[in-house]
């Protein structure tokens, strides 16, 4: 079950009136268990707003009243044994009007309850001027239909005209994800990208130093160099430097590597999207191999 009620808020000046102890209270049923409140403000959009246990199947939201028409909806179950319960529904504030929709296979009851015709195809049922601080009882006996959603009109065939009553068993299609045909063969791109990295890191070329002397990372100079006398270290020195440095080859190794991931991604997404011939994939692909051969070479 759920209920509903509107909120004005016609300040003037205009201000939004908020509490963070609750400035909405409401209360459920006795044996009702709470299962959701919501609120929205003049923009209709509705929130589900966090309830604060007031005790005694008391509750509150806090929510922002902004000048304007706002709503507050909270829902609860409550047992039905044997199709019918005597539901004993509090009120908080004055001058409270009830309104009561059902399905007309469902019969309600009440003192001072009116029917007030159909709408929808639920029959509508109302009392004006509830007193505060009160309870008041709606007995309630039978079962409703399940309904379904609204359709196309040519679909309505085994249902009833604003009930939309199921007439046979409902068949429920799974609709596969957009992204579903290409998952797979963006998987094995990105495999094989971590493939070429791997092969590219493993066959990294090694700078040596002219001459076949080990080279000595740490300062930059052969280790034979660190033995000689001061003039042949700064001789040593500045021939390194004069060539490429182990730096700048693993900058350059990195960026290719880089662009080249980019270029292959890029091909494989093109390809699956068929805004590329197969003939120029096999093209743009066998470049991309030989840009892989020049830098597993060196």
């Amino acid at each position: 079950m759920g209920e509903e009620y509107s909120v004005r808020n016609d300040s003037n000046p205009k201000l939004a009136y908020f509490r963070a102890d609750g400035n909405f209270n409401f209360a459920v049923p006795e044996k009702a268990q709470l299962q959701q409140a919501a609120a929205w403000g003049p923009s209709g959009m509705p929130v589900v707003q966090a309830t604060i246990d007031k005790t005694k199947n008391h509750y509150a939201i806090a929510f922002a009243f902004r000048p304007g028409e706002s709503g507050v909806r909270y829902s609860y179950e409550l047992p039905y044994a044997g199709n019918t319960a005597t539901v004993k529904l509090p009120t908080v504030y004055p001058g409270a009007k009830l309104l009561v929709l059902a399905a007309p296979s469902v019969q309600i009851t009440g003192e001072g309850l009116e029917p007030g015709g159909q709408e929808q195809g639920m029959n509508l049922y109302g009392r004006d001027s509830l007193p505060a601080n009160s309870e008041f009882a709606v007995n309630v006996a039978g079962t409703a239909p399940l309904q379904s959603g609204r359709g196309d009109s040519d679909a309505g065939s085994g249902s009833q005209e604003g009930g939309g009553v199921v007439a046979g068993p409902v068949t429920v299609q799974q609709i596969p994800g957009r992204l579903d045909v290409l998952k797979w063969p963006l998987i094995g791109g990105f495999l094989g990208l971590f493939a070429l990295g791997a092969i590219l890191l493993a066959r990294r070329p090694v700078v040596a130093v002219a001459g076949g002397a080990p080279f000595d990372a740490a300062h930059g100079l052969p280790a034979k160099a660190k033995k000689a006398n001061s003039s042949k270290t700064s001789k040593t020195a500045a021939a390194v430097a004069s060539g490429p440095g182990l730096a700048d080859v693993d900058a350059a190794v990195s960026v290719s590597l880089d662009s080249l991931k980019d270029q292959i991604f890029r091909l494989e997404l093109r390809r699956q999207a068929g805004t590329i011939s197969e003939q120029e994939y096999a093209q743009e692909r066998a470049r991309a191999e030989k840009v892989l051969r020049d830098l597993v070479r060196g």
